[in-house]
């Protein structure tokens, strides 16, 4: 008999003690009939926290594994073990950590990035083992595989027991692929260059049916951008080329890791993504989503409000929940802001997943043009024709509140004025939205730098 268990995207998501999961940027490995969560956690200075769960709904927490505090002692004599290199409260950066087992040695190892806590200079590895899956792990040290920068980076463990680590490198430009050594503790060889120039970070890989699969995340922060997945016959050869991946914003995700849920009637891939909140890193929260693998190698990877699984026969089923009218955020092509309203004006704002003020709700016209309500005040974009700029308005009183969205391709638009036919541009060190012409000439320089300043992208709020 099916057995499904829900998970509810979207929320944050408490541990059987009621307390926040905090483990970002995670790892995820399958061990004794449990899966073990790892993640960063910068609650108290910064750790690698570890949760288990036998049906990935309920998660313990199991203890912080890696702390400032942790026994060190180095792999080789040139590696370093500083974890508080400038003796600040929260001590080193550690991101992205990953574990796997090694079945010659019996120990579990983990990778990570590693920052010295001030700046993201030093972009360096970082390597930590343990006798237990969920016990203090040793500290191993820092260091540059080969000389090159680490920065975002992945494990992957191949049929055969050979371990890869994957990192970005040269200031993100490209992704680096390293076998690692037979115990799993240091580099043997850099194999593999992808898509150098191409600035991609937060990877993930998965083989499926004798292919292997690289999801992967432009450079934008804590912002969320164009998710991409590629595919090869062999980890260390020919990669295919970037395809996108999910919506443009990867649905307010960043991928972390692919996690297979084999069961006995088929394999399912769960896709697990961070939802980093730049306004307040500790509201950020998580997204387990279905990651479809067709034969035809074209990845797919849709919204979920809820996503429910049978661990024992691997099968899911998705849901979207009804939620009224739809809503967008509206976020700058070129300062990254979000618009905001303030008062009965609109502003550029860092984004806030919890703001309603960033929040847009659309309606639609029988004439075939768009209104923005704003979701905190009830209040309408409008066009103040008088002062050419963008206010918030109660209907007609500062002017005509239709608006028509014009594609300009890659995912931007251009949001047009009915009555003026100005667009919504970006003006101003303060990033103050104002009303300025969309259909001047834009051959000449002057003219695409003010086409620029217009483009935003519409993202839906999930």
């Amino acid at each position: 008999m099916s057995r499904f268990m829900t998970i509810d995207n979207g929320k944050q998501w408490m541990d059987t003690n009621g307390q926040p999961i905090r483990a970002h940027g995670g790892g995820f490995l399958f061990d004794n009939g449990f899966y073990y969560w790892f993640g960063e956690n910068r609650t108290g200075g910064r750790k690698v926290s570890c949760y288990r769960s036998a049906d990935l709904t309920e998660w313990e927490w199991r203890g912080d594994v890696l702390t400032l505090e942790s026994e060190a002692e180095p792999i080789y004599y040139r590696t370093s073990l500083e974890m508080n290199p400038f003796s600040t409260e929260n001590g080193a950066n550690i991101e992205r950590p990953k574990v796997l087992f090694n079945a010659k040695t019996g120990k579990y190892v983990m990778w990570m990035h590693w920052e010295n806590g001030r700046d993201y200079k030093d972009a360096r590895c970082a390597v930590a083992t343990s006798d237990t899956v969920d016990g203090a792990y040793t500290y191993r040290g820092s260091f540059n595989p080969i000389g090159h920068m680490s920065r975002d980076c992945t494990l992957f463990q191949d049929d055969d027991g050979t371990a890869y680590f994957i990192s970005a490198a040269r200031d993100n430009a490209d992704l680096l692929v390293y076998r690692l050594s037979d115990d799993y503790l240091s580099i043997d060889e850099l194999v593999r260059t992808l898509w150098p120039g191409q600035y991609r970070e937060a990877p993930a890989v998965v083989k499926h049916h004798g292919l292997y699969y690289l999801i992967s995340s432009a450079c934008t922060g804590w912002l969320p951008n164009q998710g991409t997945y590629a595919y090869a016959d062999s980890l260390t050869g020919r990669w295919s080329p970037l395809y996108p991946l999910g919506d443009a914003t990867t649905y307010d995700t960043q991928p972390t890791f692919i996690l297979p849920i084999a069961g006995s009637k088929t394999t399912s891939y769960l896709y697990i993504g961070d939802r980093w909140d730049p306004s307040d890193y500790h509201r950020s929260t998580y997204a387990f989503l279905k990651l479809d693998i067709p034969e035809d190698r074209v990845m797919k990877l849709e919204w979920a409000d809820q996503l429910a699984l049978d661990l024992e026969t691997g099968e899911t089923e998705t849901k979207r929940l009804e939620k009224g009218e739809a809503a967008v955020r509206i976020r700058h092509a070129g300062t990254l802001k979000y618009a905001a309203a303030v008062g009965k004006s609109v502003i550029g704002a860092t984004l806030s997943y919890g703001a309603d003020e960033q929040k847009w709700l659309l309606e639609h016209t029988k004439d075939g043009y768009m209104r923005l309500r704003n979701a905190a005040s009830g209040l309408y974009l409008a066009g103040d024709e008088t002062n050419a700029a963008a206010v918030l308005s109660r209907g007609e009183e500062h002017g005509c509140i239709d608006w028509r969205i014009e594609e300009a391709g890659n995912g931007l638009s251009q949001i047009i004025h009915r009555v003026t036919l100005q667009a919504l541009t970006w003006t101003g060190m303060d990033d103050r939205i104002a009303l300025t012409l969309s259909g001047a000439d834009v051959s000449g320089p002057e003219q695409r730098k003010k086409l620029n300043r217009r483009l935003c992208l519409l993202s839906p709020v999930f």
